[in-house]
C-alpha cells in the first residue's frame, strides 16, 4: 500500500473557481498543509471579479489559470484534465471542505475496487446536516415525479430517508460537488458533455459511466463539508434556468425508453412552469 504522500501525488485537484471568495483558499488549505506539496492543486478561474484568487495559500505545486471569459464548469473542467497527467482526478467545489486524510481513503477505494471508475463520500452543510444530493439515484420521469408527489422512497431521487451504508458500496450516483475519478475513465467518457449549461453535467456523466460497466463508489465514513451555493448567489436567475434547461437535457439524453412520447411536452411545459414560478420566489428571499 502507498504511503499517504506516495497516494496523495497520484491526484490532481481540479477547482473552477467563479466569484468563491474565501472558500476557494479554505478549500485548498482543507486538502493540503505546508509541509506537504501533495496533492497537486490545479485551479481554472473563470473570470471572476472578486479577490478570491487572492486567498489562495502560497503552497507550491499549485496552478492557477484565468479563463478570459466564463468557460461553464463542464468546460474548464474538460480544459484542465486535458493537461494533467496523474492517475487520478479529484473535482471539487470551491466551497468544499475535504481534509487530505479523506481523499486518502478515497484513493484507497478506487485502488481496492478496480470496476470502480468514481469514489465520494457523504456531503454535509456547515451545520452538519447531511444535505441532499449526497445519497442519490439517477434521475428517471418516475423518480422525479416521486420527489414531487411522495411515491415510496425506493421511487425517488434523493435517499436521505434511507439509512447511510455502513460500509463502502456501489451506488447510481453521488455528489457532483466533490468525486474522485480514474483519469483514465474520464477521458475515456469524453470528460463533461460541454451542453450542459451548469448543473447535470455531473449525472450525465455518472449515468455514461454506469452504461460503460463503471461503478460509482460511496465511502460513509468520508465526510465533506459543503456551504453551497457560494459561487451562484450573484446570479440566481440565470443558475435557475440552468437547471431547468440541464434537466430537459438529461431527460432527452437517458430515459427516452422509459418516456412515452405524448408526455414529453407536458413534461417541457411543467418544467418551465416551476422555472417561472421560481423567478420571482428568488426576488422575494432576497428582499
Amino acid at each position: 500500500m502507498d504511503r499517504p504522500q506516495t497516494a496523495l501525488a497520484r491526484v490532481t485537484v481540479v477547482i473552477v473557481n467563479y466569484n468563491s471568495g474565501r472558500w476557494l483558499g479554505r478549500c485548498v488549505r482543507a486538502l493540503r498543509t505546508r509541509s506537504s506539496k501533495f496533492p497537486a492543486v490545479y485551479v481554472l478561474d473563470n473570470a471572476s471579479t472578486d479577490d478570491s484568487l487572492q486567498d489562495l495559500p502560497p503552497l507550491p505545486s499549485i496552478r492557477v489559470r484565468s479563463a478570459p471569459r466564463n468557460l461553464g464548469f463542464g468546460r474548464a473542467v474538460n480544459w484542465v484534465v486535458g493537461q494533467i497527467d496523474t492517475e487520478y482526478v479529484l473535482i471539487i467545489n470551491p466551497d468544499c471542505l475535504l481534509a487530505s486524510e479523506s481523499l486518502q481513503l478515497l484513493i484507497k477505494e478506487l485502488d481496492a475496487e478496480r470496476e470502480a471508475g468514481m469514489a465520494s463520500g457523504r456531503v454535509f452543510d456547515m451545520c452538519g446536516n447531511e444535505q441532499r444530493g449526497s445519497r442519490r439515484q439517477l434521475p428517471t420521469p418516475r423518480r422525479l415525479l416521486g420527489e414531487v408527489l411522495g411515491f415510496p422512497r425506493r421511487e425517488r431521487v434523493d435517499l436521505l430517508t434511507r439509512p447511510a451504508p455502513d460500509s463502502a458500496s456501489d451506488v447510481e450516483a453521488v455528489s457532483g460537488a466533490c468525486m474522485l475519478i480514474r483519469t483514465s475513465v474520464f477521458r475515456r467518457l469524453g470528460g463533461f458533455d460541454a451542453g450542459f449549461p451548469m448543473h447535470f453535467e455531473d449525472l450525465d456523466l455518472m449515468a455514461r459511466m454506469r452504461q460503460a460497466g463503471w461503478q460509482i463508489r460511496l465511502v460513509p465514513e468520508v465526510a465533506i463539508s459543503h456551504a453551497g451555493g457560494v459561487s451562484s448567489k450573484r446570479r440566481p436567475v440565470r443558475v435557475l434556468w440552468a437547471k431547468h434547461r440541464g434537466l430537459w437535457r438529461y431527460l432527452n439524453k437517458h430515459c427516452l425508453t422509459q418516456w412515452p412520447r405524448w408526455q414529453r411536452p407536458l413534461w417541457w411545459a411543467g418544467i418551465w412552469l416551476h422555472a417561472l414560478i421560481q423567478v420571482p420566489l428568488i426576488f422575494l428571499r432576497r428582499r
